[in-house]
């Protein structure tokens, strides 16, 4: 195919049946986004957090608990980044900049972080994730998933 056909056929910047402008990307404004995805959520959870009670008070004898609401803002870190208990725990200590802002003075052990999440209510991460993710769903209505699966099934 000659150069001055297929130079005709592909729109090029400015000129054509495309609006480039519209698909150029902000590559800066994405870098900065990505370099701080992990304290704009931190931001955003912990205020929403510190906006509702504490899911649980904490009790009078042993050691000295951590924070409720810091380890419920570290259980939604958790469940956002995809880790395990371990992982979690590596990073917090890896990080202290992040476990700073959280609101802890210590890493707490996986083992604590697994038994805090067991003891956080489902009623309350139901609360806190409808708060979440409310800015991003279509619409004014709520939106709820159908929890049960179909009853005729490809392999019967």
């Amino acid at each position: 195919m000659p150069v001055s056909l297929v130079r005709r056929m592909m729109p090029r910047k400015g000129r054509g049946d495309r609006d480039w402008q519209r698909y150029e990307r902000d590559w800066r404004g994405y870098e900065r986004y990505r370099r701080d995805e992990v304290n704009l959520y931190l931001t955003k959870a912990r205020s929403l957090v510190e906006s509702n009670p504490a899911p649980w008070t904490p009790q009078k004898r042993g050691q000295p608990p951590y924070p409720p609401k810091a380890m419920v803002i570290l259980l939604l870190l958790k469940t956002w980044l995809g880790m395990d208990y371990r992982s979690i725990s590596a990073y917090l200590r890896a990080f202290p900049e992040q476990r700073n802002r959280i609101g802890l003075e210590e890493t707490p052990s996986h083992t604590t972080i697994r038994s805090h999440m067991l003891r956080l209510p489902e009623a309350y991460l139901r609360k806190l994730n409808a708060q979440l993710t409310k800015p991003y769903q279509k619409g004014d209505s709520q939106r709820t998933a159908q929890a049960t699966a179909p009853t005729a099934t490809r392999h019967g």
